[in-house]
């Protein structure tokens, strides 16, 4: 049997729908979705499907799933200490690093960091001076084995104009895996412009997945062949509420065998189901820092709240 390899297409082709829900979330059964008519369905050797691709199975090198994820910062107290905290209470090994300071390059060049299976970034750090050039060396020089997601994060009262920032927020977005923002920074980077032509445009650019989260509304998620995924949840406006639920994210994907640069290709056209596992994740993990005073869930909590089945021996 011949297997037909498909590659990945630069821009998205298949049109956008004129109106979106109450809630602003895309629709999951028609938004992002390329037409039956598109001729780049399959790379036109096979007959037009309506649904997106599905992600062509692969084998995990299981002797991966051991290295660490490093998480960037550039506060021991900030947003990035908290994902690794997160990552680490669920038992998940994480690292954080600063990559400022004078032994930074020894930091970053040592020890188990050396072939993270993933590397994550965002809030002030990404972006903000002195450290924004250092954190984007860090994305560059892990990329080539790691899978990079980003937390816009965004802090208006510490970042300067949109205008000014922008540019190192596509930087930063161009150069990820995975990237999660929440409906108000997408209204303070791109004031006036609608959240489906904002999303639409950064997955053209490199990210295979962006998760919005949309506060009381809950949060969606989309990919970049265009298979959407929605989830209600709690109000994650809150830091620790927010920091948890990017930790979730990672989680989901740590579950999943979907980080390392194996399966940077597989996020790009992951199936409706495994989105959706990312944000039933997510929002569980923001619910218990929500209730929890900030504190991000354990394992055994975790599971409790999404009431996974426990086999007792």
């Amino acid at each position: 049997m011949a297997y037909q390899t498909i590659t990945k297409t630069e821009k998205l082709p298949y049109p956008l729908p004129e109106s979106f829900p109450s809630s602003r979330a895309p629709n999951p059964n028609t938004p992002f979705r390329r037409p039956s008519s598109d001729p780049t369905l399959g790379e036109g050797a096979k007959a037009p499907t309506t649904p997106a691709w599905a992600p062509t199975p692969t084998l995990t090198d299981r002797r991966v799933l051991d290295a660490p994820a490093v998480v960037v910062d550039d506060a021991e107290g900030g947003s990035g200490a908290r994902v690794a905290a997160g990552l680490a209470r669920l038992g998940r090994p994480a690292k954080l690093i600063t990559p400022l300071g004078p032994d930074a390059a020894a930091r970053l060049a040592g020890g188990p960091v050396n072939h993270p299976l993933a590397v994550h970034v965002g809030s002030v750090s990404a972006v903000g001076r002195p450290s924004a050039r250092a954190v984007a060396r860090t994305v560059a020089a892990y990329r080539p084995g790691a899978t990079i997601t980003y937390d816009l994060g965004v802090r208006p009262e510490s970042m300067g104009s949109p205008d000014e920032i922008r540019p190192k927020v596509e930087g930063l977005i161009a150069q990820s895996d995975l990237i999660k923002a929440s409906e108000r920074d997408l209204d303070w980077l791109y004031p006036g412009e609608e959240h489906r032509s904002i999303v639409r445009r950064w997955l053209s650019s490199g990210p295979g997945i962006a998760i919005i989260a949309a506060g009381r509304d809950g949060a969606w998620a989309v990919n970049a062949v265009g298979v959407v995924a929605t989830a209600p949840g709690p109000t994650i406006d809150d830091d620790a509420a927010s920091d948890a639920f990017m930790t979730g994210i990672i989680d989901a994907l740590w579950k999943g065998g979907l980080l390392g640069v194996s399966a940077r290709q597989d996020l790009r056209t992951l199936v409706w189901g495994s989105l959706k596992e990312l944000l039933d994740n997510a929002t569980a993990a923001a619910a218990i820092a929500s209730r929890n005073h900030g504190q991000p869930p354990g394992r055994a909590e975790l599971n409790a709240e999404r009431e996974i089945p426990q086999v007792v021996a």
